[in-house]
């Protein structure tokens, strides 16, 4: 009776060829999160939360790489399920809110008692704010659903001012104010120079407007405490070309196409919608 033969050995499986590749960088390529803004899924800061949460997918696979690179074009990108069309013909919208002291700029947060989105239940579209201000800090605040231009707004690398208010406890003398415009130093680096102008000042307070391109968090008030003083109030009163003029705390408005196309120019943006030849930001 012939011997029993061992059983071959079996080959591993081959290995399951993943539908999605790493584009290389390319004119034809961005960035995930710059992609996933353009189409207005939500703020710079969502749009991260959303990568990293596996929300999204790219080809039908969870990416959360947000600095993967991606062609739009190509690519099928979905997020939360829903596929993103570039064909799909968008009317984005574009509010000016003067948010009261005491609202958070946040569309979701159970702990806050009043947020943003509180001012805008009766609206359809996916709005979010373009930037923040803290809970303390009042003024112009914008509202909308396009991502490329509120990321624009947003980026330092745009250049687009922001001016302020600021009421401050004390008598801020020149050379502190001198020292601010050039810069100081706070924990995240050096911040950039600004413009600040005197409005008036006496031995119990000191008013000014502070005009600035970047945006570190409570940057006004933490330049402020770094030279011995403290902001007792703050309100934004431009973003770019726009003003809050005319419009009272907790009031909104939608903006004019006029102010809508000179927000895109500030940003760099064509008035028919082709970004200018600009640079893209880097990380």
């Amino acid at each position: 009776m012939p011997e029993p033969q061992p059983a071959p050995e079996s080959k591993p499986a081959p290995a399951k060829k993943t539908s999605f590749k790493p584009l290389k960088e390319n004119a034809g390529t961005e960035r995930l999160q710059v992609a996933l803004s353009r189409f207005g899924i939500g703020s710079r800061r969502g749009v991260v939360e959303a990568i990293e949460g596996g929300l999204v997918k790219v080809n039908g696979e969870v990416v959360r790489e947000k600095g993967l690179r991606v062609d739009p074009n190509k690519d099928v990108i979905e997020v939360e399920g829903r596929t993103l069309d570039i064909s799909a013909p968008r009317n984005p919208r574009y509010f000016m809110l003067n948010k009261p002291r005491g609202v958070m700029t946040t569309m979701q947060d159970p702990n806050a008692e009043h947020t943003v989105a509180d001012f805008f239940r009766d609206v359809p579209s996916r709005l979010f704010p373009v930037g923040r201000l803290d809970r303390d800090t009042t003024g112009l605040l914008l509202m909308t659903d396009d991502g490329e231009l509120a990321f624009r707004l947003m980026h330092p690398r745009f250049g687009v001012t922001k001016r302020y208010r600021a009421a401050v406890e004390g008598a801020v003398p020149d050379e502190a104010l001198r020292r601010l415009a050039k810069g100081v130093e706070l924990e995240e680096g050096k911040t950039a120079p600004c413009k600040i102008d005197l409005e008036s000042r006496d031995a119990l307070h000191t008013t000014l407007f502070i005009t600035l391109h970047e945006g570190k968090k409570r940057q006004i008030r933490r330049i402020f405490q770094s030279v011995g003083f403290f902001v007792t109030d703050l309100e934004r009163i431009q973003y770019g070309p726009v003003t809050v003029e005319g419009l009272k705390p907790g009031q909104r408005r939608e903006l004019t196409h006029s102010e809508v196309a000179a927000l895109r120019e500030a940003a760099g943006i064509g008035a028919r919608g082709g970004p200018k030849k600009k640079a893209e930001p880097k990380d």
